[in-house]
């Protein structure tokens, strides 16, 4: 019986130079991506093991897997190890063309690299159509006229933003060649053989030849704990890859033609993926907690490669390009109050599973499911709950919405969940308590009253950053100042952490109003710096600017008292009221934050 797997001790001249050395980049791996960190550190283990005069250095393992049975040819996919194998290639070339008479004048015997080693290394003799290693198809001409077949001692290095892109890796593959040039440069010819002869001979690398790629793939994920070089998304491609391969087998032409249709629609997606927030990784996890319905009981992979087993492939990535494309448009980019509320919200992945589903669906009462969503999101954050209070529901929503339930049947769970937990009493609580300044919902609970006031036309995100700050209307250090007499330190110690002392400020005019007497205050929130006469802007917060306006107006006798407070609490729930959707009467009349 054929083993699965066969491992294997090579040094790097047998890797790259015993007749079974010829590898190829298969389609699903992701283009080389190596930059100057990386490439360093690979210089800097081996050269140290070199000073350090080991007499094996072990680089690691590669993962080989034999060619399709369609596939007449005699490369291996390279499965894990691309990156080193391309790193290690682009060096022999720069050896190449930097050092042509490299150890001329050493006797010949086994341990000693002369330049047919590196050629034989990259080539097989003067057949060019033998190479050693062939990248991706769609790069291998940048990859062949720069480096293997190009004069690498004529390039430059790249501008970072170049060797950032990850569309065009010639920028990486020349980078890689300038800092090697550079390393050899500085260690000199003679340093430089003796460095190359240990190379060739003393580093070590496991290669694994795997049966068929599937097997490959199984044990990478097992032995590859060390940060994956493929994700859980190359798994998925190259999953799908075999699926369509094995479907056409029979049809050498059709096998071509869903294959290139297949890769040019992953390649779509991923451009689209790349302008929102998310990775593929996390598409593809959107996309499991849409297609099962339920909590994972496998790994993403797992779930995934069983889900797809009876789907065609090129079928399934067309439902996933449109999957992405309505997420960059009608989430990431959609100018929306209630979408808004939604980037402030912990368990990310589980409200955009549930939109994504009701988007990709076609539910009906989409826009309702929004606001019902949201209510049920806050609620259970401003109550303290954490993940595994809302999970199960979650799924249980997305599960609803493609049965097509009706949203008075969603909204109608989500109340008895509600009721179970407790939910609406304890919420309640929370935003009455005299300390509700240091919780953290509180900013974009404000934020969502900020939307609420604002008009359509001005409409536009504010995200939770350093410049978005809370401020509190009385001061903290109200007592430095004989403005704030008249404020008792029983009234403080009720009012200045409560709702009915809060709003929003940006920038540096939370930095100016702080600890300041009222007067002070109110004209840095209309514009007007505290420390010279030149007007800035009035404060962007609607829910501000009205704290302003009763001043000028000469409300409260210009003065941030007890009946202020009461009256800003009063506003706060009126706002709560209409966002969460609950009865604060009681809350409005008593008027007292509470002591929790």
């Amino acid at each position: 019986m054929e083993e699965p797997f066969k491992p294997s001790s090579l040094s790097i001249k047998e890797l790259y130079g015993n007749a079974d050395a010829k590898y190829k980049i298969p389609q699903y791996q992701r283009p080389y991506k190596w930059e100057d960190e990386q490439v360093e550190i690979l210089w800097d283990d081996i050269y140290d093991a070199y000073i350090n005069e080991e007499s094996n250095y072990f680089l690691g393992s590669v993962i080989t897997a034999k060619p399709r049975d369609n596939e007449n040819t005699a490369y291996s996919d390279v499965v894990d190890g691309q990156q080193r194998l391309t790193t290690l290639m682009i060096l022999f070339c720069v050896i190449r063309d930097l050092y042509p008479d490299l150890n001329k004048d050493e006797e010949i015997d086994q341990t000693v690299v002369k330049l047919h080693t590196i050629q034989h290394s990259i080539a097989e003799f003067g057949q060019y159509n033998r190479l050693k290693l062939f990248t991706h198809a769609q790069h291998s001409s940048d990859f062949e006229s720069l480096i293997l077949k190009g004069d690498t001692l004529s390039l430059r290095k790249p501008y970072k933003y170049q060797i950032r892109t990850d569309e065009e890796p010639k920028y990486k593959f020349m980078n890689s060649a300038v800092i090697f040039r550079q390393r050899l440069e500085a260690i000199g010819l003679k340093e430089a053989e003796k460095f190359i002869n240990f190379l060739f001979n003393n580093v070590k690398i496991i290669r694994i030849d795997c049966k068929n790629r599937e097997f490959a793939i199984k044990l990478f994920q097992v032995l590859n704990d060390r940060g994956m070089d493929l994700t859980a998304a190359d798994l998925i491609k190259s999953f799908l890859l075999e699926k369509l391969y094995n479907t056409h087998k029979n049809n050498q032409d059709v096998s071509k033609i869903k294959e290139e249709q297949f890769i040019s629609d992953w390649r779509e997606m991923e451009q689209t993926i790349k302008s929102s927030d998310l990775n593929l990784n996390d598409l593809f996890i959107i996309y499991e907690y849409y297609t099962l319905g339920q909590n994972p009981k496998k790994s993403l992979y797992d779930e995934l490669q069983n889900a797809f087993k009876d789907k065609d492939p090129n079928t399934l990535i067309g439902d996933i390009k449109v999957f992405a494309n309505t997420y960059l448009t009608d989430i990431h980019d959609k100018d929306d109050k209630v979408l808004y509320s939604f980037w402030y919200i912990r368990w990310s992945m589980y409200w955009k599973s549930i939109l994504m589903t009701a988007l990709h669906s076609n539910y009906e009462s989409y826009e309702d499911l929004k606001v019902e969503l949201r209510r049920f999101y806050y609620l259970y954050w401003i109550a303290g709950k954490t993940l595994s209070q809302i999970k199960q529901t979650s799924f249980n929503m997305i599960r609803w919405i493609k049965e097509k339930k009706s949203i008075e049947y969603i909204k109608e769970e989500l109340d008895k969940k509600l009721d179970a937990d407790g939910i609406t009493n304890l919420a309640s609580r929370y935003l009455t308590s005299e300390h509700v300044a240091n919780e953290p919902w509180i900013k974009p609970l404000l934020l969502l009253m900020e939307y609420n006031v604002t008009d359509d036309s001005k409409l536009s995100y504010v995200p939770l950053s350093k410049d978005l700050h809370l401020e509190h209307i009385l001061p903290v250090k109200y007592n430095k100042f004989d403005e704030w007499n008249h404020v008792s330190n029983e009234l403080a110690g009720k009012w200045l952490n409560s709702v009915g002392n809060l709003t929003l400020l940006g920038g540096k005019k939370n930095i100016e109003a702080s600890n300041n007497p009222f007067s002070v205050k109110m004209g840095i929130y209309k514009g007007k710096g505290k420390y010279d006469d030149k007007d800035d802007k009035i404060t962007a917060f609607m829910i501000t600017q009205s704290i302003m306006h009763n001043y000028e107006n000469k409300k409260y006798n210009q003065l941030w008292n007890d009946d202020a407070m009461k009256d800003r609490w009063k506003w706060f729930f009126k706002e709560a009221e209409q966002i969460l959707d609950l009865d604060f009467s009681n809350i409005i009349v008593n008027q007292e934050p509470i002591l929790i």
